[in-house]
Order: structure tokens, then C-alpha cells, then sequence
């Protein structure tokens, strides 16, 4: 939990506040998630040039046989990103929500969300494979 301190520290007490009865009404589709980190990243470059890096979140919510877990697409674009991600990783992650449709083999419409990741940062590593104790929280 000492990782996640500093983190809730910058985040606004009262985000209304962020929207003011004076300028014209603005939209937010974005989302904070604590999750473990589902594949090593893949980095790549875009079109333009610019470094991409794809990943999946897993965030669980429940106990026991209720427990579920929602599996997030991630799309870090440029820097900065946090170095040596990898599969186990617990991360806070704030994003904005992108949509998009696209036709299916089956020749129905689907819809995908992708999260284009702005701000993230590491909170526990996992384990190294030799050592012992469980994982290594970041300070």
C-alpha cells in the first residue's frame, strides 16, 4: 500500500471542481484502474514513427468462486512508459477510453476498447523466479 500513497496524494480531492459554471461543458471518458500487468509488452513503431507499446491489464474484483476479472487492452504511445514491464507487474494506470467498430468474419458489427494509456506507474514487481517471499514493492 506505501507505493500507492504518493500516487492518490496527485489526484484530485473533488474533480468537479475541474469544471467550472463559467466555460462551456467539457466531456471526459477516461478511467483509473489497479490491475496486474497479462502479457510482456510488445513494442513496436507507428506509421509516423513513434514507439508504441501494447499490453493487457487484469483487474479482479469478488473472492472466492465469484471472483471475476475484466481483461483491459492497453496502448501506450511514446514516452515515457515504465521500464521493464512485465506479466505479473501490479500497476496504476490512467488512460482515456478509445471505441471503434469493426466488421467480423461472421459478418456482424463488433465494437472494441482500448485504453490509450497516459499515466502509469509501477506499484509491486513480481517475484523474481529464484527468489523467495512472494513480491517486491516499489518505493
Amino acid at each position: 500500500m506505501s507505493g500507492l500513497r504518493p500516487v492518490l496524494r496527485t489526484l484530485p480531492r473533488h474533480p468537479a471542481r475541474l469544471f467550472s459554471t463559467s466555460t462551456p461543458r467539457r466531456d471526459l471518458a477516461r478511467v483509473t484502474l489497479i490491475g496486474r500487468v497479462g502479457t510482456d509488452p510488445e513494442i513496436s513503431q507507428s506509421a509516423a514513427g513513434n514507439q508504441m507499446m501494447k499490453y493487457t491489464l487484469a483487474t479482479s474484483s469478488g473472492q472466492g468462486e465469484a471472483r471475476t476479472t475484466q481483461w483491459h487492452r492497453i496502448l501506450a504511445m511514446g514516452e515515457p512508459h515504465p521500464a521493464n514491464l512485465t506479466k505479473g507487474t501490479m500497476l496504476y494506470l490512467e488512460g482515456d477510453l478509445r471505441t471503434s467498430l469493426y466488421d467480423g468474419e461472421d459478418g456482424k458489427k463488433h465494437m472494441s476498447v482500448t485504453i490509450f494509456q497516459r499515466h502509469a506507474q509501477v506499484l509491486r514487481r513480481p517475484a523474481s523466479a529464484g527468489s523467495e517471499g512472494g513480491e517486491t514493492p516499489t518505493e
